[in-house]
């Protein structure tokens, strides 16, 4: 019959993207304040909360703690999980023809930049997902400048665009990405701010990638080859997850920051007994104090 009718194409929709995007949706649902502490916590003896902070029960989406919970601030190298989210959704979405080991030469612009950094020289290459650990477990900003100089095509600030994008999606009403790394502007309206629900809803959104999480929670590894030219042990600066300074049971991420303007900063994450809770503390004076603070408000918080 030369009418017959073209076999149907049918899409295969996989049980896992269903529940991935269902789990994308949860994250601009609202929290729930209705039970919160907010402010100092009755009997708390585990220091002092610094500028801003918030812990939320996942499994309920009840906020357990608060303070200043939706005030924009600094957040310094925290931007890095934006970064890190934004390349690997990038990678996962195969139209844009992105791997892990997709190559990436470096560039000048990503050797010049400073602070916490692998050492990025412009006569290397690296794999995509080897600046993305870089980035993610030495907070190498050199790393993160020129992922967001690669996925946008030669323009950091094509990648920040596609930053704050997400972060519209994601529901985050306070938030404002600058750059891709978190390095201080020439004055606080140049920095990069957010809220501490702001970035709690960040957290959620990395915990849906077990590599994400899987780096974040690496306490050390190398970059490079060991034995060749420019070797390093890279450390994670978050000293509660498994091998750190002061490890905390269930700690298996997100991320550290400092600059002058934020203070020390944390975005965590925990499971104890099958409980997940997200927090984030920003406005510290020291990292000792901060890693004190959230080790007493896990403890609270499961309690």
């Amino acid at each position: 019959n030369a009418e017959a009718a073209e076999p149907k194409v049918v899409k295969r929709v996989l049980l896992s993207d269903v529940l991935l995007q269902r789990k994308r949706e949860a994250i601009t649902k609202p929290y729930d304040y209705s039970a919160a502490v907010e402010g100092s916590i009755p009997g708390f003896s585990g220091g002092k909360p610094g500028t801003a902070g918030i812990i939320i029960d996942l499994s309920t989406r009840k906020v357990l703690w608060s303070r200043n919970a939706r005030k924009a601030v600094p957040i310094a190298s925290m931007t890095k999980l934006m970064t890190i989210l934004v390349a690997y959704e990038m990678i996962q979405d195969k139209s844009n023809g992105l791997s892990p080991d997709t190559p990436v030469k470096v560039t000048v612009d990503a050797y010049k930049i400073g602070g916490s950094q692998v050492y990025l020289d412009p006569r290397e290459t690296f794999q995509l997902g080897e600046l993305m650990m870089a980035a993610s477990i030495q907070s190498a900003n050199d790393a993160a400048y020129l992922i967001a100089e690669f996925l946008g095509g030669g323009d950091i600030h094509q990648f920040v665009q596609r930053m704050n994008h997400k972060a519209v999606q994601l529901g985050m009403k306070n938030t404002v990405f600058r750059n891709p790394h978190g390095l201080p502007g020439k004055s606080s309206s140049e920095d990069n701010v957010s809220s501490p629900e702001d970035m709690a809803r960040l957290a959620e959104a990395t915990l849906l990638y077990p590599q994400l999480v899987k780096w974040s929670s690496t306490w050390k590894a190398p970059f490079r080859k060991p034995g060749t030219k420019g070797y390093i042990e890279m450390r994670n600066h978050n000293h509660l997850i498994p091998g750190g300074r002061m490890p905390s049971p269930g700690v298996d991420g997100l991320k550290p920051g400092f600059i002058a303007r934020s203070g020390y900063c944390l975005a965590f994450s925990c499971k104890r007994g099958g409980r997940r809770v997200v927090g984030v503390v920003m406005g510290h004076p020291t990292w000792k104090e901060r890693d004190k603070f959230v080790l007493s408000l896990l403890n609270w918080g499961y309690a």
